[in-house]
């Protein structure tokens, strides 16, 4: 088989049809098989370079099969990476123990997950593509920002669980960027995070503020064989202050309800860069409406929230980690809702977002002319039409593609469906274009629109938004928020 061959073993047929799609789209020759015992026949007829075997097999399992392939002189040079889930403690060791070259912990991170898979192949001395820079900046960009945070509260609410599970990540993908001491030091900080009795916050701080030196190191190599001269804290920190944004935010009143001191203290770090004012409410209590009436919007933390957000008057920025948001999904009465981990632009955008939602008149009315919500995805690269299908399209939502904005007009006019998601850059017509047009024909100007965007380009979003966009996602996105954002949009009809 070809040098980029990929063998996907995995009982879950959705899994399947995911990584299918992430790894073709990419330019990977993929096969996939159901259980162990498939697999090694289909390795016997066609060797593939790479097995990612799910360990959890019916039968024989995946540690089992790769015992069987590394003590075989025909198959031990195929690279194989396991994939785990958190919740199965020593799977590291098991997986290295059967022979494993490398694993990747469920539920996969879409957004690196390919540059994961290729630099599996290059770790290994593959003569295959190296993982796009991009892509691995990216994943080092997030768990350079995620280990600040948890080392910002060490001296507060310290969550030993967030800890593992993303030092459980880091130690999976530190062969995967070709820097082994990342998985060294991780293994360290899961086995002091596992340990019964009360953790060592001194050792742990040791080992985050050693994870943290070697992130960065990793982060100066990338961009290095990259040939970039833009430091990457001036990438992960965004571009200059945007007047747009200054003129929204300045000398408007924040209340940072929910928050521990450190990450309170970068909220109002983000929002003042914008001159706007913010006033830290404490972490214990939620406030009542009259301690909150001074101030123009309440960014709140997710996980102080009970029920349901209390009723103030004011429009509310919730903020919080992924599952905590979809399991309370108290974003639907929030004005707009940011996933952990953020950045300081992102909380300043959608603070735009959200006031400037508030200011406006009532939201459009969702117009369904079937049983089933209909959505539509406009964008020029396969990859990214392939997965936000896949991604929404379940029993309630009917979904459609088009790969252009004429085919997308089209569509709108004579399907018109309830939510268009744009990519913001098309080659016949972009889609602010396309946006502009839909406000302006009577049977599209009600559909609710998400644009695509490209991180880093805020001057996109404040555009769309100016021109009627109900929502944005930046790229490369997370399905997961998508779908949230579809929800939130298309409300209890969905």
């Amino acid at each position: 088989m070809s040098n980029n061959s990929v063998l996907v073993v995995d009982d879950a047929p959705v899994n399947l049809k995911l990584v299918r799609i992430l790894l073709s789209r990419q330019g990977f020759d993929v096969r996939t098989a159901e259980s162990a015992e498939e697999a090694l026949q289909i390795i016997q007829d066609s060797r593939p370079r790479l097995v990612l075997a799910d360990i959890q097999l019916p039968g024989m399992n995946g540690l089992e099969m790769t015992r069987r392939l590394k003590s075989d002189p025909a198959t031990c040079g195929i690279v194989v990476v396991a994939l785990t889930a958190f919740a199965m403690q020593g799977d590291e060791q098991r997986a290295m123990d059967a022979g494993c070259d490398g694993y990747i912990t469920k539920p996969i991170d879409t957004r690196t997950f390919a540059a994961l898979i290729r630099g599996f192949l290059h770790s290994t001395g593959d003569a295959g593509e190296a993982p796009p820079h991009r892509e691995l900046e990216g994943f080092l960009a997030e768990a350079i920002q995620q280990n600040a945070r948890l080392i910002s509260t060490l001296s507060g609410d310290f969550d030993v669980a967030e800890a593992l599970i993303a030092a459980h990540r880091w130690v999976g993908s530190g062969g995967a960027i070709r820097y082994p001491e990342i998985s060294q030091n991780v293994r360290e900080l899961e086995s002091v995070l596992q340990k019964k009795g009360p953790v060592s916050l001194a050792r742990t701080e040791e080992l985050l503020t050693q994870q943290a030196k070697l992130l960065a190191e990793a982060m100066e190599r990338q961009t290095s064989e990259n040939g970039s001269r833009e430091p990457a804290e001036r990438r992960m920190s965004g571009a200059a202050a945007s007047p747009v944004l200054l003129t929204a935010l300045a000398g408007k009143q924040f209340a940072l309800a929910g928050f521990a001191a450190p990450e309170a203290g970068r909220l109002a770090e983000a929002l003042g860069r914008y001159q706007a004012f913010s006033r830290d409410l404490g972490a214990a209590n939620l406030p009542e409406l009259e301690s909150v009436r001074p101030f123009d919007m309440i960014v709140l933390n997710a996980g102080a929230v009970g029920k349901a957000i209390p009723q103030w008057s004011m429009p509310v920025l919730l903020i919080g980690e992924r599952d905590l948001l979809l399991r309370l999904s108290p974003h639907n009465s929030a004005e707009d809702f940011l996933f952990s981990p953020w950045t300081g632009e992102e909380v300043v955008l959608r603070s735009y977002f959200a006031l400037s939602r508030a200011a406006q008149a009532p939201s459009r009315v969702v117009r369904r002319a079937s049983e089933k919500a209909r959505v539509l995805v406009a964008d020029d690269d396969s990859t990214i039409r392939a997965l936000i299908e896949a991604t929404v399209q379940n029993p309630g939502i009917e979904c459609r593609v088009a790969t252009d904005a004429g085919q997308a007009l089209t569509l709108m006019r004579s399907w018109q469906p309830d939510v268009a998601v744009l990519d913001v850059n098309m080659p016949d017509r972009n889609g602010f274009e396309v946006l502009s047009e839909l406000r302006n024909h009577p049977l599209t100007r009600d559909t609710r629109v998400i644009l695509l965007a490209e991180r880093q380009q805020e001057a996109d979003v404040i555009r769309g938004f100016e021109l009627g966009a109900d929502d944005y996602v930046m790229k490369p996105f997370s399905p997961m928020e998508l779908i949230a954002r579809l929800t939130r949009l298309l409300g209890t009809q969905a």
